[in-house]
This record gives structure tokens, sequence and C-alpha cells, in this order.
């Protein structure tokens, strides 16, 4: 089995100290050198506006101000440190996203806001201002329902529910349980925000029967896009997070590869370049840079946690 080397890892780490966005240096320093939680809460706030929501986190496009993907991309933040409930941050990120959820349709309709268009971005989250879908019944409603964002901000209403109205929370619980059991036709994002939903869950019988139903009977990585590429990688990574997940057996073979081949194409400098792209070459450049460093502090934490750092 082969390993990152030493000389790979220091590549890696002289990458984030010379290009990294300062929230994913400041992941990189938590998990691998020790830095104060408490400091790296600190950086991630500073992207929090003033109505609760975030923003610059996503990296597809360039907005300061508040949007709910946006807000999405921080809450993944969120659950890798699992900041308290007590944080000063979280009442006011509940607030904005309670305050944004449509219950007739069953999702956070608009997930970014007009202003989007005035900026750099991709053209899959051009705005457009989405109309007030017509929910003739329940069945119609988890038919029409779509996991990708918002079953992880569903999450986010299950790990902080303490800030929710019970009945909305049981409500959004309800309606994420049943569009993952009524499903038969899972894709890879979608998969993504579901798998952060089901994390959240306090409940470990029924957390073990959604995971059956989403990875059982080796469907899981068949989602994947055909061919090697980053965005491929970065999935695999965050489906199958470490050897001790209960479906690592069942998907080793394609954990093992994806490590192998993240270990195989690191680049010159260090760094995990995306396999995907937008904008022009001027702006790509720098999103680009930025991107990197996400890619790398996550591939590099995978690879620590299936044992692929040469130690």
């Amino acid at each position: 089995m082969n390993c990152l080397t030493k000389k790979q890892f220091a590549k890696a780490r002289d990458f984030m100290y010379g290009y990294a966005q300062d929230i994913d240096l400041a992941m990189f320093q938590y998990f691998f050198e020790n830095k104060p939680k408490e400091q790296v809460i600190e950086i991630l706030e500073k992207y929090q506006n003033e109505d609760g929501g975030f923003g610059t986190l996503d990296y597809d496009f360039i907005f300061h101000k508040s949007c709910l993907k946006q807000t999405e991309s921080a809450c993944r933040y969120i659950f890798s440190l699992n900041i308290s409930e007590t944080h000063h941050m979280i009442p006011k990120l509940m607030k904005y996203i309670v305050e944004n959820y449509n219950k007739d349709t069953g999702e956070w309709d608009n997930l970014t806001v007009p202003e989007v268009n005035d900026f750099p971005h991709a053209w899959w989250w051009e705005h457009e201002e989405r109309v007030k879908a017509v929910v003739k019944n329940y069945d119609d409603l988890i038919s029409n329902y779509d996991p990708n964002t918002n079953s992880a901000l569903a999450g986010m209403i299950m790990k902080y529910s303490r800030y929710v109205p019970e009945e909305l929370a049981v409500y959004i619980k309800k309606i994420v349980i049943d569009k993952i059991l009524r499903n038969n036709n899972y894709f890879q994002d979608g998969m993504l925000s579901d798998l952060y939903f089901v994390n959240a869950l306090p409940e470990e019988k029924l957390k073990n029967k959604l995971l059956e139903r989403l990875m059982g009977e080796g469907k899981l990585f068949c989602l994947l896009d055909e061919g090697w590429g980053t965005e491929r990688a970065y999935k695999a990574c965050i489906w199958i997070d470490s050897p001790n997940h209960p479906y690592y057996a069942m998907y080793k073979t394609d954990v093992d590869d994806n490590l192998t081949k993240l270990i195989d194409t690191q680049n010159e400098d260090g760094s995990w370049s995306p396999s995907w792209r937008w904008g022009t070459d001027e702006i790509w450049k720098g999103v680009e840079q930025r991107l990197k460093g996400l890619l790398t502090y996550n591939f590099l934490w995978s690879l620590y946690k299936f044992g692929r750092i040469e130690s």
C-alpha cells in the first residue's frame, strides 16, 4: 500500500501556507498542527453576515453577501468542527436558515439571490427566481423534493434543533426521511447532502436504516461520474470518510483505489487541482488557487484518516 511521502506532505503544507484561503489553512492547522478550535471558529465567523447567513465560502461564485448556497458551504465547516450549539454564531445562523424555509414546498426555494448575477459566478448558479411550486399533496411534495443542498440544511436543523420550533423540525425531518426511503434514483450531489442529514441524526437505529438505503447493496460508487477527477474524489472522501465507516468493507476496493489515485495525482506544487472550471481565465486563476487550498486540505485529511500518509 503506497502512502503520501513526507516530502509530498511537506509540499502540500507549503502550498497551504502560501495560497490557501484563511479558513482552509486554519482547518489544516487545526487537524494537523493542533491549532485551537476557538481560533478556527473566529476565522469562520468573519464570513458570517449580520443577517446570520454566510458569504464567500462557496467556490462556484464570488459573492460576499448571504445566500443559502454560501451558507450551506459554511455549514460543512461547522459540521467538521462540531461547533457547540451555545456558540453565539449558531442562533443567528439558525434564525437565517429557518426564516428562509418554505414549508409549502418543503425546501429552501431560492439557494441564491438576484445579486449573485452581478458578480462572477459559475453558469450553473445563475440566479433565476423560483416560482412557488403548486404542491397538490404530501406525496407530490416528496416526489418533487430535491435533496441537493436542502438535505444538508435539514442536517443543520437536526444538529441545532433547540433553535427551531419543534413542529417545524419534526416536519423537515419527516420529509427528508421519507424522500430517502421512497427514492430509487439517487444522484451524487443529493447523496452528499443526504449524508450530512443522516450523520446529524441522534437515533442510531434510524441512522443505520437510512444508511442501508443510501449505501447498501454496493450501489454507491456507481453514482459517480465516469473517469478520474478531483470532483469524484472529493465526494468519495466524504461518502466513506474513514476506515471505521460501517460501509467501508463493502467499498474498500473503490476507496483504496481512490486514495491511491490521489497520491499519484498530486501536483508538483503540492496541491490538488479541481477537474472543472468556470469563468474567464483571469477570474478562474484566482478562484482556482483558493479552491486548490480547499481540496488539498480535504484530501490530506482523508489520506491521514486512512493511514495513507508516511509517518
